[in-house]
């Protein structure tokens, strides 16, 4: 696999193209998922001046002092966690060290945790957020439809979402320090739920896809750093990066892959460099079923929300 797996798909194309157009959106969406779990979206009609708003005010709250920011604690409703609170490759590798990220963390259901000496936060991401629930349905009416499934296929679970938003912050070297052995921005993994969509920052510490055996492994056996690959960058498309996880390859009955993915750790010739992420998760209610193909990829949870309790308590370390 390399980057030229990871296709570019309009959505524009998709919505108001001829027959044979449709089908070349399909075939592409089709042959990156195989290929990579990841692609390319242009056409989604998130404003990148609503992006940039809700960056600003994430600005400001990831720059409060870290007293004032603990008071916004994720407790399990939304809001701050902050340096050495979780550990994405933990799952792959309980040894795997804390990740170099702080996150804001917003879920349904609950009010969510603004804090008051940020004020411009709340009002963009609450307009973000209802842009990506617009958003994640379009897009799962195209999964349906690339499988070749009917539109609802996984709409239909669309009622109880448990989508979640975290806006990643990857702060300097001058902010973390250098970096552990092994350590990274985020760990090698693979999400776990069903879809990411993903609006990202391009620097030197950057996102990096597996491109070698689809086991995750870190490299070759001889420690080499084979099989990763930044991952494409298209900002004159405005284009925004889609992954499938786990429960997203489950319900393609194993056709498409959940990508392997990491952040490279922050650089050592460019120490300054901070780069925000925004990521939205989409998953089913926490009471829908496993999909079908779950027990055949390793997984014998009954419902999805006990599949995403128990990735969770992997990756959380406070």
């Amino acid at each position: 696999m390399s980057n030229s797996t990871i296709g570019l798909v309009d959505l524009e194309s998709w919505r108001s193209g001829g027959p044979e157009e449709r089908r070349g959106v399909l075939a592409r969406l089709d042959a990156s998922l195989r290929g990579s779990g990841f692609v390319m979206v242009t056409g989604h009609g998130v404003d990148p001046a609503l992006r940039a708003a809700v960056r600003d005010g994430a600005g400001a709250a990831f720059g409060l002092p870290p007293s004032v920011k603990d008071g916004y604690r994720n407790v399990g409703n939304g809001g701050w966690t902050g340096p050495g609170g979780i550990s994405a490759g933990a799952i792959q590798d309980a040894a795997s060290p804390p990740d170099l990220v702080e996150l804001w963390s917003f879920y349904p259901h609950h009010p969510g945790v603004w804090p008051a000496e940020a004020p411009a936060l709340r009002e963009p991401v609450e307009e973000y957020l209802r842009q990506m629930r617009r958003l994640s349905r379009e897009l799962l009416e195209l999964l349906a439809a690339a499988l070749g499934e009917p539109a609802d296929f996984l709409t239909r679970y669309d009622a109880d979402a448990a989508w979640q938003c975290t806006i990643n912050w990857y702060g300097s070297r001058q902010h973390t320090g250098a970096p552990r052995p092994g350590q990274f921005r985020l760990g090698a993994h693979q999400d776990w739920d069903l879809m990411a969509v993903l609006d990202r920052q391009h620097g030197l510490g950057c996102l990096q896809v597996r491109t070698g055996p689809a086991d995750g492994s870190a490299g070759d056996p001889d420690g080499s750093e084979a099989g990763w690959e930044d991952a494409p960058y298209h900002p004159d498309a405005d284009a925004l990066t889609v992954n499938l996880g786990e429960l997203g390859a489950m319900w393609s009955s194993g056709r498409w892959q959940a990508g392997w993915h990491r952040v490279l750790p922050p650089p050592a010739d460019a120490p300054a460099e901070e780069l925000m992420s925004l990521v939205w998760f989409y998953n089913p209610g926490p009471d829908t079923p496993m999909p079908p193909g779950a027990a055949a990829q390793g997984a014998h949870n009954a419902t999805v929300g006990e599949f995403l309790d128990e990735r969770l308590q992997a990756v959380l370390l406070s």
